[in-house]
Parts: C-alpha cells; structure tokens; sequence
C-alpha cells in the first residue's frame, strides 16, 4: 500500500476537517510516514500570523502531536511560491507516495476562481492523490471501495489500486458508465468474479455526474479514479471526467497517474 505521505497543511479555514479524516485514511491507505507540508505563497498578501517563525513553531507542533496521536513518523516542511507545484516538489525530493489535500470547492464558490489548490493538485500530479471533501463526513475505514472504470489502459493503474483494497478483504464497488462505447466486459465482470466482495454496476449518463451521485448513494468510505497523466493547469480539458469528480464528489476521492 501507500507508504510515505505530504499532507497539505495552509491552516485557512475549514483547514481542520483534514485531521478529522487523517486516522481513518492512516488505516485504510496502510500510511507509515507523513510530511507535513506549508507553502507561503509569495504572490499573496502576508499577515504577521503568517511569518515563517510562527507558521514552523505551528508546523512543529502539529507534527508532535500527528505523531502521538497517529502513532507514526511525521516531518514537517516549509516552502515558498506556487502551492500545489511546491507540494508536488516536496514529494518528489522525499519521495513520498501519495499527496493529501483538502478540497474546498462545495463550500466557497471564489475557491474556483482564487485557485483551488486540490484541483491544480489534480491536473498536475504524477503520483497518487487523496482529495477529501471538506463537507464530507468522515469515513469509515471498513466501508467500501469503490473503482470508477471506463476499461482504457489509463484505469490500469487504478485497478491495480483496487485490487491492493480488494486482497486485504474490503468490500468493493466496480463502476463503469455506459456512454454507447465499447467496453472489455470480461475485464469488468472478472473482477466481480474474482472477488466475492466485489459488486459491478453498469450506469448510464454522464460519467462524471453518475460516477459521484453512484460513490453518495453507496457512502463508499473511498472512491477511486485513474487520470490520464501530468498536464499544465492551461491545458487541462475543463470537461475531463477526473477532474469533475475530483471537484465534485462528497466522498474521498483518490486519482491515480
């Protein structure tokens, strides 16, 4: 499973719901390791709550206190510029396996337009990454994992996922929406019957819109999505079905490259 972490920390508000979420995610995703990781963002007006002495003695704090309470080993970082570009660059230098940021784009309609961070996260990531809702209610581990799929060569790396859940004796939802396109149903109905936990639902609509209203109506504690790679923020298509979800699910969502 995933190992090593960064956890997104910007202390805005509503920042907190994300350490509601972290026990259930320290257990479900098998974590080891967590980077906490705040950015300063050079371009924004600064407060003096804000110096980098203050924001490193908060940062040190929270991180004795993760790794009391978490019982893991937990590090922290302090970083200057763009965030979601200095979050992906801390992984990468401590070579973490999975970046978590909070998405706040039910609650505040200017996030869209300020600049989400878990959104840039998600058009630019190349490795796994878990947004979790800030309206969402905190997920139980033992629930179900559900793979949204549409059987391209792009949900591989998904499934693989998926699978991981699956061999450790979780129950899973397989999704895949019908949009008139042909689909390897071996591939799909296999999975249904290689694991006896496993349920398959067919749906129809749009993939985006049936994929999130699928992961409420189930409460699936993890919904997970394969992206198609790495891509500038400019050049994202503004209708690709990881990036509505990402944006627009009430459940935990994590993407996989």
């Amino acid at each position: 499973m995933l190992k090593h972490c960064i956890l997104s920390v910007d202390y805005s508000d509503g920042w907190e719901k994300t350490l509601d979420h972290l026990p259930a995610a320290v257990r479900l995703l098998g974590l080891r390791q967590l980077t906490l990781v705040h950015v300063i963002e050079t371009h924004r007006r600064q407060h003096i709550e804000d110096s980098e002495g203050a924001i490193e003695g908060r940062l040190k704090k929270l991180a004795e206190q993760l790794a009391s309470e978490l019982n893991l080993e937990v590090d922290y970082r302090l970083r200057h510029g763009f965030a979601a570009s200095e979050l992906l660059d801390a992984a990468r230098k401590v070579k973490a396996d999975l970046v978590i940021a909070l998405n706040r784009s039910h609650s505040s309609g200017r996030e869209l337009f300020r600049g989400n961070v878990a959104l840039n996260l998600a058009r630019m990531t190349r490795i796994p990454l878990l947004i979790l809702p800030m309206d969402s209610k905190v997920a139980e581990p033992d629930g179900t994992v559900m793979l949204a799929t549409d059987g391209s060569t792009s949900c591989q790396n998904a499934e693989t996922c998926f699978r991981s859940f699956m061999d450790r004796g979780g129950q899973g939802l397989v999704a895949w929406v019908d949009e008139g396109k042909t689909y390897p149903t071996d591939r799909l109905d296999g999975l249904g019957d290689e694991y006896s936990s496993v349920s398959v639902q067919r749906l129809k609509g749009s993939p985006g819109k049936e994929i999130v209203q699928a992961a409420q109506q189930e409460e699936v504690t993890l919904l997970i999505i394969g992206k198609r790679g790495a891509t500038p923020i400019s050049e994202l298509p503004l209708g690709s079905v990881a990036e509505y979800v990402a944006r627009e699910s009430h459940n935990p969502v994590i993407l996989i490259p």
